[in-house]
């Protein structure tokens, strides 16, 4: 319930192809903007994306019973700005399926083996005999 009434402002690098990781989620914000720092602001159930305080896009969220992670993010809006890429785009609107919100894979903590412990008799006399 906490979650209706505050807010959170936070900061990502924009990857290669204009997307901000959240969560273990990727959302689109502009690909023309690879590389740069964008704010991720989420108030009640809304999360924006953001450039220089220029709204790139905005997603509404659902959040899971812990209230700290998302359980869904959905109904994508994009917003004119004057990051647009200059690049055309390869297919017409509509022709390829192209995911605006990709929900990651949590990430695996690696697991720690066993260390074997290995003992070797090094020889007791300089020449290599023992005895």
């Amino acid at each position: 319930m906490h979650q209706a009434f505050s807010a959170i402002c936070e900061t990502r690098r924009l990857d290669k192809a204009g997307y901000a990781k959240f969560r273990n989620w990727s959302l689109y914000g502009e690909r023309a903007l690879a590389g740069e720092i964008a704010q991720v602001n989420i108030f009640q159930d809304f999360l924006t994306l953001e450039y220089e305080q220029e709204k790139l896009s905005r997603y509404s969220v659902e959040w899971q019973p812990d209230e700290r992670h998302l359980a869904r993010v959905g109904n994508p809006r994009f917003y004119r700005h004057p990051y647009q890429s200059p690049q055309q785009e390869l297919w017409e609107p509509g022709e390829v399926e192209w995911f605006v919100i990709i929900r990651n894979a949590p990430p695996v903590r690696p697991r720690r083996h066993k260390s074997r412990l290995v003992m070797m008799q090094l020889p007791l006399l300089p020449d290599g005999t023992q005895g």
